[in-house]
């Protein structure tokens, strides 16, 4: 699938055009939208796809006036609304059960909401794009929200030797390692001390970094180079982490390519591939 990220989308919109909401809180730093028009123009595909902001205070309120949409065709939840769309779905697949989160719904003609997490498959899909073969090694999963889930799922499901996730929600990490336990049991997982040289890569999955004066999710002096660093925030496009752990010497992965790379299940979800 070609796609050029400097190049405009070419939207052609009627009172025929289906929509697909992007909805988060903050909405600023989503990337999404123009790479999803641009596949939907290249698929000639009568849709567009907007970016809409509502916070979790107003989630009730805004989920019912979609459902009223009678031209909504999908929905992509991004943070804060990944796991708690779940439990508004009608359906969805069991690796969405098993993550507890959704980051992509569809809308069937007779208006049920089928969701389906493709966080993790788009995480793996970047990292083996890139030359980074994920089987057999170690990672250190700072974040155990939807996105943290959805990778530590991912992960254990392409064969990963062994898996940290920390968080300052325990409730969440626990969560996380049941599944992981319940579904993979091959694979070693744990929670603990963040050690991040121990590991073969560190995953950032919290959304720190994407305000200029957020804290470090890890100490950069806790790396060690030519390990593989990598983030899900899309902006800035190089997270301070990233910036401090190339500087150490690090590889580093930045998030737009976790975006690129479920861009091709998620536009075969929405039955929109080219």
């Amino acid at each position: 699938m070609g796609y050029n990220r400097n190049e405009g989308a070419i939207l052609h919109i009627t009172g025929e055009t289906r929509v697909y909401v992007v909805i988060g809180h903050p909405i600023a730093q989503v990337k999404s939208t123009h790479l999803y028009n641009s596949l939907a123009a290249q698929s000639s595909a009568d849709v567009v796809f907007i970016p809409m902001q509502f916070s979790a205070e107003n989630f009730e309120r805004s989920v019912d006036g979609l459902r009223a949409f009678k031209n909504l065709a999908g929905i992509i939840p991004t943070i804060p609304h990944k796991p708690r769309m779940m439990d508004v779905v009608d359906s969805c697949s069991e690796r969405a059960k098993i993550v507890g989160a959704v980051n992509s719904i569809r809308v069937e003609p007779d208006g049920r909401w089928i969701g389906d997490m493709f966080d993790g498959i788009g995480y793996v899909n970047g990292l083996i794009k890139n030359g980074h073969q994920p089987e057999n090694k170690s990672f250190l999963i700072v974040g155990a929200g939807g996105a943290g889930a959805a990778i530590s799922i991912a992960l254990a499901d392409v064969g990963v030797q062994r898996l940290r996730i920390v968080d300052i929600d325990q409730g969440k990490v626990e969560r996380v390692i049941t599944n992981v336990r319940a579904n993979y049991p091959d694979v070693e997982i744990d929670t603990g001390p963040v050690v991040p040289a121990e590991f073969d890569v560190v995953a950032n999955a919290t959304p720190l970094g994407m305000a200029s004066d957020d804290l470090l999710p890890i100490s950069p002096e806790l790396l060690r180079s030519g390990q593989l660093v990598t983030d899900m925030i899309m902006k800035p496009a190089v997270t301070p982490l990233l910036v401090q752990a190339e500087a150490k010497g690090c590889v580093i992965q930045v998030g737009y390519e976790a975006l690129l790379g479920q861009a091709s299940a998620n536009m075969d979800f929405f039955g929109l591939a080219s």
